[in-house]
């Protein structure tokens, strides 16, 4: 680890996994730290969300020195450390911040708000901060945001704020379905086949009304002419991903690339089936967006 003195650290503290890093008084990342500790882990209340922090970060921590922990993610949620409020869209990402209670003297954590939207209801917490990290970034930024992940969520941004936004469960549903529906039988665990992956988002943009009848077709094709599972498991993520796309990409006028932020392999298979539409985007990197967007909030 650097010998700069850590001056604040950001966590993105979501349902399964906590990822934190040490900051510099100049916001340059003097390490990181990973742990499974996320929300669904800790059922036992505030202070098992403080010793979980503790446990993972005790290696950064100065003796008479206390730091700063700014969060974001599932942590502010009613079941976390402390209920974070929304924000209500439109609105200016991630500008409020509610205070943990703690026991120790070594940190001070502030919890930043996620972003609620009424009509049609939807919530989001995490990705708010990536996207003040992209405004952060580029502050007269406007276009259209994919965040994919379990809940993919696709955003409106222009003038500084976060104008409209929905969330799609394509992530979570693929993992339904892989592992808990008739198609396990059929789905390797793991592997890519990229053309039968562009095939499949091909024909859900062509036939979106089809998805169910098409995703057991999986099933009678393995049955009856042996498909292959890695191909089975690129179709059903085409499908449902091309599901995704045909929705919200009938809605979309702009000829501007669309911005991507997530994990980069989740982010590349967006990017490959925007691309086979003809459809250009621009990718930021996860850890870029979360770190500037908690830069922010400290402001």
């Amino acid at each position: 680890m650097s010998t700069t003195p850590i001056e604040w650290i950001a966590a993105d503290w979501g349902t399964t996994n906590l990822r934190c890093w040490a900051m510099s008084a100049t916001d340059a990342v003097l390490d990181r730290a990973q742990s499974d500790q996320g929300m669904s882990a800790i059922t036992s209340g505030n202070g098992d969300f403080e010793t979980a922090l503790l446990e993972l970060i005790k290696p950064w921590l100065q003796s008479g020195k206390r730091i700063p922990v700014s969060a974001c993610g599932m942590v502010g949620a009613k079941q976390g450390w402390i209920e974070a409020p929304y924000a209500l869209a439109p609105c200016a990402p991630t500008t409020e911040r509610v205070t943990a209670p703690t026991q120790s003297q070594d940190i001070e954590v502030f919890i930043h708000a996620g972003v609620k939207q009424l009509a049609p209801s939807d919530v989001m917490r995490g990705e708010e901060t990536q996207i003040a990290g992209l405004l952060a970034k580029s502050p007269h930024f406007s276009g259209l945001v994919c965040l994919p992940g379990t809940h993919t969520k696709w955003a409106a941004v222009s003038n500084g704020h976060l104008q409209f936004f929905n969330t799609y469960l394509t992530g979570e549903l693929f993992t339904l379905l892989a592992e808990q529906s008739v198609l396990r039988l059929t789905l390797a665990k793991d592997g890519w086949n990229e053309p039968a992956f562009l095939e499949a988002v091909k024909a859900a943009i062509e036939s979106p009304e089809s998805l169910l009848s098409t995703c057991f077709s999986l099933r009678a094709e393995a049955l009856l002419n042996h498909l292959d599972g890695i191909e089975a498991r690129s179709r059903l993520s085409g499908y449902l991903i091309g599901q995704e796309l045909s929705n919200v990409l009938k809605e979309v006028k702009s000829t501007e690339p669309i911005t991507l932020i997530g994990s980069e392999s989740l982010v590349e298979i967006y990017r490959v089936a925007l691309n086979s539409l003809g459809i250009s985007s621009e990718t930021i990197p996860n850890e870029t967006a979360i770190l500037a967007g908690l830069a922010t909030g400290r402001d």
